[in-house]
């Protein structure tokens, strides 16, 4: 029992959790919380990250309830310790709004991610890419609300903040500019049916909105998105290459060693020659 065995556990979870092994992070996490409420304190900032580690794992492991139970203990933890403007709470109100928007909660998870957006803005300025992330959660749950006109106007923010610090050609980028189109043809779609209905033109009700139901999947990434952890996909190419370059540096760094080795063997003939010479003599 003690404070670093907490910690080690704590990153066992996660090696378990990028490995794709959930069940067992979700395991490691349990001990790593257990172990961080008595060594030290159900409020200290050690045990409320444990918290939010354990409600990601659980969500993985389809405890959908369980982990969101977690996020509002360790919500109502962080506000004990530190208040509500704190950037901890923007965390846990963005991990809160995500599953609440995973389980149809659309309102709700909207107060969360409005209130985890302004804290960004103010913590880490209105040009950052939390922010941006902010924004598109925003949007993405505007949409399946129905608002598109809101969730247009937000995701162009996320648009104009990813064109500035990643370029026009980065991949967050052009995901952002797809979700721009699929938003204006909703919003034009909409809009044109609700003049015609206005105007009498048409009887018939509203269309159906086309609302992509999020996935739990989609719901994982974004999760992994805000919570630091990110995948890194490598091919068996970048491999070989890899251990092509470790094979070429130990053999440089062989190689003094080696030519050391060669001078100090010539130095040793050369001095047992001299000896039989003056023995000879």
């Amino acid at each position: 029992m003690h404070p670093e065995i907490a910690q080690c556990l704590r990153m066992l979870a996660r090696l378990n959790y990028i490995m794709g092994e959930h069940a067992e992070a979700m395991a490691y996490q349990q001990k790593a919380v257990l172990m961080s409420e008595r060594v030290n304190g159900i409020d200290h900032p050690y045990t409320i990250t444990e918290y939010t580690h354990l409600a990601l794992y659980c969500f993985a492991n389809n405890q959908v309830s369980t982990a969101l139970k977690l996020l509002y203990r360790a919500r109502y933890l962080a506000l004990m310790v530190c208040g509500e403007n704190h950037p901890e709470i923007a965390l846990l109100d963005s991990n809160i709004s995500l599953i609440l928007h995973a389980v149809g909660e659309y309102e709700l998870s909207l107060r969360f991610l409005e209130k985890a957006l302004a804290l960004n803005i103010c913590y880490y300025g209105a040009k950052s890419l939390k922010v941006a992330v902010s924004f598109h959660l925003v949007a993405r749950t505007q949409s399946c609300m129905g608002d598109f006109r809101s969730a247009l106007n937000n995701e162009k923010e996320t648009y104009a903040i990813y064109k500035q610090q990643l370029g026009e050609s980065h991949e967050k980028t052009r995901e952002s500019s797809d979700c721009l189109r699929h938003l204006t043809s909703q919003a034009v779609v909409l809009q044109k049916k609700m003049n015609e209905i206005y105007t009498g033109k048409s009887n018939t009700a509203l269309p159906p909105i086309q609302i992509q139901p999020p996935s739990m999947g989609s719901v994982l990434d974004m999760l992994n998105v805000i919570n630091g952890i990110l995948f890194v996909q490598i091919s068996q190419q970048d491999i070989e290459n890899f251990k092509a370059e470790i094979e070429r540096r130990q053999l440089k760094d062989a190689s003094p060693a080696l030519s050391e080795e060669k001078t100090d063997s010539e130095l040793a003939a050369i001095s047992e020659t001299k000896q039989l010479t003056e023995q000879s003599s």
